[in-house]
């Protein structure tokens, strides 16, 4: 008996780390892509931005509705963003380029077909991340027209199918609350449920207020605000750094449980260091988070 428990204890434990090492692996790979993103935007296209808090409160409402787990519900914010960001760029070098007169038009349509497009997202996530609960295409149609739009089945399918070809048919992009999990799972320190419910709270409010987060950040950095296309592609890497957003939060969350003075600031040592971000930087975050929060 006591060598059969050895067996599985150690086969317990080469699992645990087997699955750390994959998680390890994954940030490391996750950080390099990350690079190669802001290369790309750097090198003079500037995203379209969905993170309204309007839309985000919307996609949480839905998933809600739909019984969709917290998975999808931050990977819908994730996706439906990067599709209007690929989408947007798209449509600029076929529309704009050669038919300048036609952009307003198009982008009236955007407008007007963003819950559409939201539910397109959904309904991919769902088939991916969470199967038992795909939606089908009449309860879609039902969610649409409760929002006074009208669509047939056929036009909801072409809806889906061209948000999954604009997006490159890639789905499964980090959301913030995933790096949260995962700086949770790897940080030196004890973690509690409390912990982690308390870290969805605050991922929840970052993505509604993430605008006001941002543009809170590059006040402090440069004092003023900022609205001009150059000034704000020398700051890309503020609003797209969600990994340092990740460690933030877990640091408020830390500091909203009232852990000690110590162990706040040892856990922000740790994780700037896991950001390659420097200690002020990060507490910094955490701080403007903290004070939207009190402002609200």
């Amino acid at each position: 008996m006591i060598c059969s428990y050895n067996i599985v204890n150690k086969m317990r434990i080469n699992k645990e780390y087997d699955e750390r090492t994959y998680m390890v692996q994954w940030f490391k790979l996750y950080k390099k892509n990350i690079q190669n993103l802001k290369t790309f935007y750097f090198n003079g296209t500037y995203p379209f931005r969905s993170f309204s808090p309007k839309v985000v409160q919307f996609i949480f409402k839905l998933a809600d509705e739909c019984g969709m787990d917290n998975t999808v519900k931050y990977k819908c914010v994730e996706l439906y963003d990067r599709f209007l960001s690929e989408y947007f760029i798209y449509k600029h070098k076929k529309i704009y380029s050669k038919h300048s007169n036609k952009w307003v038009k198009f982008l009236k349509q955007c407008k007007k077909q963003s819950y559409l497009r939201v539910m397109s997202c959904m309904q991919l996530l769902s088939k991916y991340a969470q199967q038992s609960l795909s939606l089908k295409l009449k309860d879609i149609k039902v969610i649409l027209e409760r929002t006074g739009r009208m669509y047939t089945k056929k036009y909801i399918r072409y809806s889906e199918a061209e948000v999954f070809r604009i997006v490159d048919y890639k789905l499964n992009e980090p959301s913030i609350f995933m790096l949260v999990e995962y700086f949770i799972d790897v940080i030196p320190f004890t973690t509690t449920d409390s912990l982690h419910s308390t870290c969805l709270l605050l991922t929840d409010f970052v993505y509604i207020y993430q605008q006001e987060l941002y543009d809170r950040l590059q006040y402090q950095k440069t004092g003023y605000r900022i609205h001009t296309y150059s000034e704000k592609l020398k700051l890309l890497d503020i609003e797209f750094d969600k990994i340092t957003t990740a460690a933030a939060v877990v640091v408020t969350a830390f500091y909203i449980l009232n852990s000690t003075d110590k162990t706040n600031e040892e856990l922000c040592l740790y994780l700037s260091n896991i950001c390659e971000k420097s200690f002020d930087y990060l507490l910094t975050i955490s701080t403007v988070l903290v004070s939207i929060i009190n402002s609200i």
